[in-house]
């Protein structure tokens, strides 16, 4: 038995989240196949943090344990040839006996995408969030401290969420933000986010970014723990999930730099 660690990139457009849903696609539902086609055994596996439905990921790690022999070179070759051309796996690694992919990572950090020009991108249009008006990114700067550390994150997630009891603490290590010409990243690392948590923060950032609140504004949103104080939920196109740390799991053959593959991707 051996348990093995992936990195994988894929487009969440054509799918309805990372985890298996019974009567929809999902990233996990093809990977798993792909195993068990390889290994000739049924294969389950588990992710480092569950992507919703179009959201996409280019540092992605997950992990599984099975008995086989084949060296992880050829196994990743095996897979991407069986898997769609819109998810890859990009390294392979073993890991002890007790990690795992969700419960030993140390931090994760997400990407979004926003393009802010007059006329709308031919290209990238459906890979990033596309804004017309000007938007004053120093204004947002100043409400990122507000933001920083353990705190109560209750208003930048589902209602439903926090009627069910669920704890909604959670830790933001950084947010940064670089401006390329038209191309503006934020990139936040956190230990763990809520259900559609980014992409409100990212929306009440925007509305920072308008001039429509105050950056203080933030840090009483935070305090009010109320949904409807925090901005919209943006669209999941313009998310990448990034980059899972761990103690245990050395991706750095992965070249797992991928602020970096990211802007010659879809930049330059």
């Amino acid at each position: 038995m051996k348990k093995i660690a992936l990195t994988l990139e894929y487009d969440g457009a054509a799918y309805f989240g990372f985890q298996r849903q019974k009567a929809q696609d999902s990233v996990q539902a093809r990977l798993e196949a792909a195993l068990a086609t390889v290994l000739r055994q049924k294969v389950r596996v588990y992710c480092a943090g569950r992507t919703d439905t179009g959201v996409n990921a280019l540092g992605q790690v997950v992990h599984f344990a099975a008995p086989f022999d084949m060296p992880l070179e050829r196994l990743i070759y095996a897979l991407n040839s069986l898997l769609p051309k819109d998810i890859a796996i990009r390294h392979a690694a073993p890991v002890p006996e007790n990690f795992h992919a969700r419960f030993s990572c140390l931090s994760r950090e997400y990407g979004y995408l926003i393009y802010s020009a007059p006329y709308r991108p031919g290209v990238l249009g459906y890979k990033a969030l596309w804004l017309r008006e000007p938007l004053d990114w120093q204004r947002v700067r100043a409400a990122l401290p507000y933001l920083i550390g353990e705190k109560n994150f209750a208003a930048f997630t589902r209602v439903a969420l926090v009627k069910s009891g669920e704890r909604t603490h959670r830790r933001i290590d950084a947010i940064d933000i670089v401006e390329d010409r038209r191309y503006v990243w934020l990139y936040i690392r956190g230990s763990g986010f809520l259900h559609n948590m980014i992409r409100i923060l990212t929306g009440t950032l925007l509305d920072v970014a308008r001039g429509r609140l105050e950056p203080e504004k933030v840090g009483a949103i935070v305090a009010s723990a109320d949904r409807l104080e925090a901005g919209v939920t943006l669209k999941p196109h313009a998310l990448y999930f990034l980059h899972a740390e761990y103690k245990d799991y050395d991706q750095s053959a992965a070249e797992h730099d991928v602020r970096r593959a990211l802007r010659a991707r879809l930049i330059n």
